[in-house]
């Protein structure tokens, strides 16, 4: 955590000086700004749609996280890549000053309170896409009326997952909604699809599939995917943390029974198609290596009601488990809905799950099917959103 927050503050250290140098004179600028690296993800075909259908423009990509900026700073999908300023008046006027955005583009739930006041007097084009509320949502209390008032007042149009959203938008007065879908199942298609592998998996895998343990979070998510672990001793495991810092992953190690290897260490290692465990200790690779798995628990259900993503496993056909805790992840609950996924509370229920798949093949062909076909349904939204903003 100590490092996460030095990068925060680092990567902010003489920022404006920076961007003046990076992007003075430039003109025709859209502003695109996402959380972290999931909400890049969300809005990474709708950046590179704009810039394969829009060579007019040039492109600005923010990050409020370093789990986003750091790896994706030297991204050749934008001209330039910074940390978004803290969310001040001041910083904001200094902010647009440089940038002079001709529109700007926000993710999911990117509120931004004195950014938007500012990018409204200016009659700045600004939209948000992915967005997710619902009846329990913080900006629906009756301590969210800033936000309400802005939802209101700031967008050009707000672009919504979901119906429910819509309604409960156009039921506090948002003047335009669009239901246009979520890009990430774009994504995450497009990945499924790409010619891709990694020749130190197979290796390890020797023609076999694993179970993904993918994005998991240090304690209760570690507890319960290493008593599968445990559980299992023949099955073949591929273990990636969400946070890639030794200390987590030390201990990792020292509660699994078998073998483990570290993917930064497997080209040295000898043997390595013996280890049970395969631990990813490098960012980026997730989304892709779930078409290693035949299974998947998706890490942060038992932190948040917002999991990480568990249309990057179901793309790929693999059924998902993820901690008790998803009720605002949209995807989880649909796909709750129609048995590909589920929320398990302990080591006990994982284990439960994944042995009554693991002994009916037939229940495991009905899972994969419902995951994979709820994602290619929504495929499209990149098409809806652009659209709307590039009308």
């Amino acid at each position: 955590m100590a490092g996460k927050i030095k990068l925060f503050l680092d990567g902010r250290r003489n920022l404006f000086k920076r961007m003046e140098a990076a992007i003075a004179g430039a003109e025709n600028i859209v502003w695109f700004h996402t959380a972290s690296y999931g909400e890049f993800e969300e809005a990474r075909p709708v950046i590179e749609a704009t810039r394969r259908e829009h060579p007019e423009y040039r492109i600005l990509l923010t990050f409020f996280s370093p789990s986003g900026y750091e790896p994706r700073k030297n991204w050749q999908g934008a001209d330039w890549v910074f940390y978004l300023p803290l969310d001040t008046k001041r910083n904001t006027r200094r902010f647009l000053d440089i940038v002079r955005p001709v529109k700007a583009v926000f993710t999911i739930g990117e509120f931004w309170l004195n950014f938007l006041g500012e990018l409204r007097k200016r009659r700045i084009d600004t939209y948000i896409m992915s967005v997710r509320v619902t009846p329990d949502s913080t900006y629906m209390k009756w301590y969210g009326h800033p936000y309400r008032k802005a939802f209101r007042s700031s967008y050009k149009c707000m672009l919504v997952q979901k119906e429910e959203t819509a309604e409960l938008l156009r039921g506090i007065g948002v003047p335009d909604v669009r239901i246009t879908g979520d890009p990430r199942l774009d994504r995450v298609l497009a990945i499924k699809e790409e010619d891709w592998n990694e020749p130190l998996v197979e290796k390890w895998l020797g023609g076999q599939k694993a179970f993904v343990a993918g994005s998991t979070c240090p304690k209760e998510d570690d507890d319960v995917c290493i008593e599968l672990v445990n559980a299992h001793p023949g099955d073949k495991f591929l273990y990636v943390p969400h946070e890639t810092y030794i200390e987590p992953i030390k201990d990792i190690i020292s509660r699994i029974n078998g073998r483990c290897v570290l993917y930064s260490e497997a080209e040295k290692a000898e043997n390595i198609e013996d280890a049970q465990v395969l631990i990813i200790d490098k960012v980026g690779m997730l989304a892709r290596l779930y078409r290693y798995g035949w299974a998947a628990f998706v890490g942060a259900g038992f932190i948040t009601d917002e999991p990480h993503s568990v249309i990057e496993p179901a793309a790929y056909g693999l059924p998902v488990a993820t901690g008790p805790h998803y009720g605002h992840n949209l995807h989880m609950v649909e796909l709750v809905r129609l048995g590909a996924t589920r929320g398990i509370s302990d080591g006990k229920e994982i284990c439960n799950w994944y042995d009554e798949m693991k002994n009916d093949p037939a229940l495991l062909e009905k899972r994969s099917r419902a995951a994979s076909d709820y994602c290619a349904s929504g495929r499209g939204a990149t098409d809806a959103i652009m659209k709307v903003i590039f009308q």
